[in-house]
C-alpha cells in the first residue's frame, strides 16, 4: 500500500504523528483482511500493538506499507507490519499486533477457522502466540488526570473509540509536557486494549512521566472507576 504523508497526518513540525502512524498500520491490516476475504469470518478487534520507530517520515514523503500474518492462537492472529520509504526502501517503522476474531452477533471471541491458513500459508503458523497483559488493573498512583474530549466522530463501525484515536491523547501529552520528537526520534510504543471506550461509555484519561533504563517514558491510561481499560507506553531512545 503506497501513500504520501499528508497535512492531516503531521504535527506543526511536519513529522508524522504517532496516531497517524497507527492509522497507517490499521489501514494496511484492514484492507489486507478485505482483499483476502477474511473480514467475513467475524470482526477483527485489535488487542495489542507494539510499534518500533526507527525514523518518522515527514510531510510529502512517500511511504509503502506491507503486512504479514506471522503467528496465531486459538482466537487471534499476529500481524507484522512494515512502513518503509517508497524511494529508498529504508524501513522506518515495524509493528507487531494481535488481532482477536470476534462473533458478528455476540462480540465474543471465536476460534480462527482453518481456511484462514489456506489463504495465508505456513507463515501464519510460524509460531504460536498468546495474549499477555490482558487483565485489567488499578490506575497507578503516579497517574495524573488529563482533560481530553472523546467525540462521537472518533468512533469506528463497532461504535468503539477508533484504535488510532487513542494515540491522539498521547500526542497531546507529548506537546503539553514539552517532550521533543522529530523525524529522527527512535521509540517504542506499546498499546494494550483491554476494554473498549466509546462516546456513550467514555473513559477518564490520565498520564504519567517516568524513566526506564535511562530512557524517557510517557504513559497514557484510559480508565473507568480507576480500572485501566487501555494503556499506552511510549519509550523514547534519543
Amino acid at each position: 500500500m503506497n501513500r504520501r504523508v499528508a497535512l492531516s497526518d503531521t504535527d506543526p513540525s511536519g513529522r508524522l504523528r504517532i496516531d497517524a502512524c497507527a492509522r497507517y498500520l490499521q489501514d494496511v491490516a484492514a484492507f489486507d483482511a478485505i482483499d483476502a476475504d477474511i473480514s467475513q469470518m467475524g470482526n477483527w478487534v485489535l488487542r495489542q500493538n507494539n510499534i518500533f520507530v526507527s525514523s518518522l517520515p515527514s510531510y510529502g514523503q512517500g511511504v509503502s506499507s506491507k503486512t504479514y500474518l506471522t503467528g496465531s492462537g486459538r482466537a487471534w492472529v499476529e500481524r507484522t507490519s512494515l512502513i518503509s520509504d517508497s524511494e529508498s526502501g529504508t524501513r522506518l517503522i515495524a509493528a507487531r499486533a494481535l488481532w482477536v476474531l470476534t462473533s458478528l452477533t455476540s462480540g465474543a471471541p471465536i476460534s480462527v477457522p482453518g481456511n484462514l491458513y489456506e489463504v495465508y500459508g505456513p507463515l501464519a503458523t510460524q509460531h504460536r502466540v498468546s495474549i499477555r497483559d490482558a487483565k485489567r488493573y488499578m490506575l497507578p498512583d503516579a497517574a495524573q488526570p488529563m482533560a481530553w474530549q472523546i467525540r462521537y466522530s472518533d468512533q469506528d463501525i463497532l461504535s468503539h473509540l477508533n484504535n488510532a484515536t487513542y494515540l491522539e491523547a498521547l500526542e497531546e501529552v507529548i506537546y503539553r509536557e514539552g517532550i521533543k520528537l522529530d523525524k529522527e526520534s527512535q521509540m517504542n510504543c506499546q498499546i494494550v486494549y483491554r476494554e473498549s471506550t466509546s462516546w456513550e461509555d467514555p473513559s477518564d484519561i490520565y498520564f504519567a512521566l517516568s524513566e526506564e533504563d535511562g530512557h524517557g517514558c510517557v504513559s497514557v491510561y484510559f480508565a473507568k472507576n480507576d480500572i485501566v481499560r487501555t494503556s499506552i507506553n511510549l519509550r523514547v531512545f534519543n
